[in-house]
């Protein structure tokens, strides 16, 4: 798929120049976590417009994707890493699946699925407050305006749809500024990537019992709904058979956590997802 080949060159671009930003990891990923993807919240919210039915499966997955986490902090808990590990279960919406959709089921599809990541944050919030609450790195208050800054970003986004409509170009801006964000968190990959051996025995084993919850729980549930006559979203399936959240790696550097785990659990989810991404384009009707 032609969309791989700038991924590919943003996370080869990263590796090149990771000795330079890695010691500002931090306040890159930050500025790129609170204006790249606040800008998309806002965009996204603007010009999100969905069936009844519609909301209903996207709230469904709301709910069991919140659940998983909750299992995931539970089943998780004696691991050191089991909040990152949790946090996977929010699958990876920006760098995989945006981009994927936009090109395969189209702009509109593209908009509905950044529209929930988007206007969903809460779900991110609890997520981000679990790694917060564990993080062998103490977290200051103030991280947490640029942490949570895609949530109100979507908010926004929604109070002026509210007063302007959105015009007919912004699910095409969603679509291109989800291509950018998708190439330059490949990028940030890069930079956040472990030095040396990124993987053994160990982070293997985390990456399994990480990815058997991810694509068992979530996908469970919205098939046994689709059964029952529920339409799911089209690009939703791209999402929830897709990989871990790439953001995965960027906490665990942020936060303190094990970079190797992380980097394990995506790398091997990237792979389960190329696998699965024919099934996933099927089941949305691509």
């Amino acid at each position: 798929m032609p969309i791989a080949l700038p991924l590919l060159g943003g996370f080869a671009l990263g590796l090149a120049f990771r000795a330079l930003l890695q010691r500002h990891f931090a306040r890159v990923f930050r500025t790129h976590f609170a204006l790249g993807m606040g800008t998309l919240a806002v965009l996204a919210g603007w010009g999100f417009h969905a069936d009844v039915g519609a909301i209903a499966a996207l709230g469904l997955l709301l709910v069991a994707q919140v659940t998983a986490l909750g299992l995931g902090s539970t089943l998780f808990r004696r691991d050191r890493e089991g909040p990152v590990m949790a946090f996977g279960m929010f699958g990876n919406p920006t760098f995989w699946s945006l981009p994927i959709v936009a090109a395969t089921l189209g702009a509109d599809a593209a908009v509905v699925l950044a529209a929930y990541d988007m206007l969903t944050m809460p779900r991110i919030a609890l997520g981000v407050r679990l790694m917060r609450g564990r993080a062998p790195i103490p977290q200051t208050p103030r991280t947490a305006l640029t942490d949570y800054a895609p949530m109100a970003g979507a908010v926004a986004g929604l109070a002026l749809a509210r007063v302007v409509p959105a015009p007919g170009v912004v699910p095409d801006l969603v679509a291109g500024l989800g291509l950018f964000l998708s190439i330059t968190g490949a990028v940030l990959l890069g930079v956040a990537w472990p030095r040396g051996r990124w993987t053994g025995r160990a982070e293997l084993r985390g990456a399994v019992r990480t990815l058997a919850l991810h694509l068992t729980f979530v996908p469970a549930v919205l098939g046994l709904a689709a059964l029952a006559g529920l339409t799911i979203p089209a690009g939703v399936w791209v999402l929830v058979l897709g990989p871990l959240p790439i953001s995965c790696l960027s906490f665990a550097r942020v936060y303190g956590y094990s970079d190797r785990h992380a980097a394990t659990g995506i790398a091997l989810s990237i792979v389960t997802a190329v696998a699965l991404l024919p099934l996933a384009l099927a089941l949305g009707g691509g």
